[in-house]
This record gives C-alpha cells, structure tokens and sequence, in this order.
C-alpha cells in the first residue's frame, strides 16, 4: 500500500525570533552580554565570560550598521561563500555571497526575505564610505 503523509506546522524561532526577522529584512541584529558587553552576530549561545543562564536580563539586542569585511571567500556548488567580520561584532560570521563575481573586501547584509533566513552579504567593493 502507497500512503501519502501531508505535514502542515509552523516551527517557533524562540529567543533567536528578532534575530531571524532581522535577516529576512536586511537588518543586522546582534545579541549583547549585559555581563561583559561582548557583541555576537550571529548570535552565541553562550557568552564567553561564562554568562549561565539565558535570561533576557543577561542578554539584549543590538542593532549593528550591517558593514561587513570580508576575512576569507570560498566557491562551491552551492555558490560563493565567506568568513566576515561585521561592524560592531566581536565574532566572525559565515556568508552567503549574493554576487560572488564581485572583487573587493567591503561587504553590507543584504535583505533575505522571510522564507530563507542566511546572513547573506553583498560585495560592495575594497572600501565602504562612511558618512558621519
């Protein structure tokens, strides 16, 4: 016998929620110790100072500019990939690259939409203007 299984469910983000909405948006939103200020996008888990508990007291939310340099690239099958710090992060993040035929280091996070949540990142060139 031939049985066909249909699954309709929706998968909570939990604490990562304003992160992944963030991404679909092209917003860089990191996690902060309130412990020892250390600033992770993507997020960590647990801070390295050691911070137990996963209170929302223990961590907050930041919003970062979304610049980004990028550390190291790689090309695949699945297209072009990299290793980048982003402004204001204290960790290194994995990329997808939107336009991996771009030269240059200076990258921003591009906008993933809702249904492929990724850092992705778009390569800008060898410098970013800063506008102060």
């Amino acid at each position: 016998m031939k049985y066909q299984l249909v699954l309709d469910y929706h998968l909570g983000e939990g604490a990562l929620g304003p992160y992944l909405e963030g991404l679909s948006e092209g917003t860089a939103l990191a996690r902060q110790c309130r412990r020892c200020d250390r600033v992770t996008f993507p997020p960590e888990r647990v801070c390295t100072c050691q911070t137990k508990d996963n209170l929302p007291a223990t961590y907050g939310w930041k919003t970062l500019t979304g610049r980004a340099s990028v550390i190291h690239r790689t090309y695949g099958l699945g297209g072009g990939f990299a290793l980048a710090r982003f402004d204001g992060a204290d960790n290194l993040a994995v990329c997808r690259i939107d336009n991996p035929g771009r030269e240059g280091t200076a990258a921003v996070l591009r906008a993933t939409g809702e249904y492929r949540p990724a850092i992705t990142i778009e390569i800008r060139g060898e410098t970013i203007e800063t506008i102060d």
